[in-house]
């Protein structure tokens, strides 16, 4: 059975953020935020990632929610269950896993900002993964 990772950088330090991906052998860190910046941790930008990580670092903007989506939930026009609805919604037009397979899945990382997946787009991507090949373990980091 594959695996697939999700984890929230809010709070790790670099080198434990490291530590995580090495020790749980991830394969493939997918940077599935809307913006790869980070002005708190500059170490969490896309650009650094992907010096730090080298291939295994992707970014993967088809598993970001829309500009509308987010800015709505974080104005608090929207409430948490809508985001939900409204980012499933989202994925089912993109169709994000055309073409993967669960042998290139295994083993990846959807990366985003929050601490924890509960209410988090990246679990709801994992979710979507996993409905689309049910023999796909998720784990939150």
């Amino acid at each position: 059975m594959a695996k697939i990772f999700t984890i929230g950088f809010s709070g790790k330090k670099p080198d434990d953020f490291m530590d995580i991906l090495n020790v749980t052998q991830i394969s493939c860190v997918w940077d599935i935020r809307l913006w790869r910046t980070s002005r708190f941790v500059p170490f969490y930008s896309g650009t650094n990632l992907a010096t730090a990580l080298g291939n295994r670092y992707k970014y993967h903007p088809e598993f970001a929610p829309s500009t509308e989506i987010l800015a709505r939930y974080k104005d608090g026009h929207i409430t948490w269950p809508d985001y939900e609805r409204m980012y499933r919604e989202l994925l089912a037009t993109r169709h994000p896993t055309s073409g993967f397979t669960p042998a290139y899945l295994d083993r990846i990382c959807l990366l985003c900002t929050e601490k924890s997946a509960l209410q988090c787009h990246r679990r709801l991507a994992a979710e979507y993964i996993a409905e689309q090949f049910p023999d796909i373990e998720i784990v939150h980091l």
